[in-house]
Parts: structure tokens; sequence; C-alpha cells
């Protein structure tokens, strides 16, 4: 794996394997998702809560969907009804969602967790959708 002083990829496509990994991913796809027209009205909250503090936490939430581990404390549910409540996450904002993170993997990583990282997200995304319509 070759980064740049920073911690970002800047060459090539490794396996994503690790904690380190992960945080690359979950950066990379925020910055795209912010500034994603589809997408950016429901990441605006992280303005007030803080983009730092909320990778940590998706961080976590990755983490323990790829590696098994069990640091992730979040209510992963319940924030997105309430994200769903202010900003209608449409079938069109999870087709784009899922999407962008697809690409992203695909960008920066291969092997068996980034497989496993886009079918948890596919997967993840229908039920949330499921969820969300009741």
């Amino acid at each position: 794996m070759i980064t740049s002083g920073s911690g970002h990829r800047e060459v090539g496509r490794a396996e994503l394997a690790s904690r380190t990994d992960i945080d690359v991913l979950v950066r990379r796809f925020y910055e795209r998702a912010v500034a994603d027209p589809v997408l950016a009205p429901v990441f605006d909250v992280l303005a007030v809560i803080g983009l730092d503090d909320h990778l940590v936490v998706v961080g976590d939430f990755w983490e323990q969907i790829l590696f098994r581990t069990t640091r992730y404390e979040g209510a992963f549910l319940p924030v997105h009804r309430a994200l769903h409540g202010q900003h209608g996450l449409t079938a069109e904002r999870f087709e784009r969602w899922l999407e962008l993170w697809c690409g992203t993997v695909d960008e920066l990583f291969t092997g068996p967790d980034a497989e496993r990282a886009k079918s948890k997200a596919a997967a993840m995304a229908r039920s949330l959708a499921r969820s969300l319509e009741k």
C-alpha cells in the first residue's frame, strides 16, 4: 500500500484489511457525499455534529460489520429515521449512496473484505429502505 503523509492512498489498490483502511474509505466516501447534489442535503447535519467525530463512529460501525469488533455503540435505525423525517431518504438517495459507496470501495480497495463492504452496504440500504417505509 502506498500512502501520502496524510494517510491517503495515492497509487494502486490494496486489500481492505484494517481499521486504517476503513478510515481512509469512510473519509473519502464522506468527502464525495457532502459534495454530491443528491446526498448533500442529508449530510448537511454533519456541519452541526462535526464531521471528524462522526467519521470515528462510522468507522466503528464498519469495523464491526467487516471485522466483528464491538466498538460501535450507535443507534443506526433511530438516527436514519430522524434523517428520513427531515430530508426524505428516497429510493434515489439510497441508490446514489450505494453507487458512491461501491465506487469508493472499488477505487481504493480490492479483496474479500472490499467485496463484503459492498454487499453489506447493499443489504443495509435495502433493509433500511424497507424499515423507513413502515
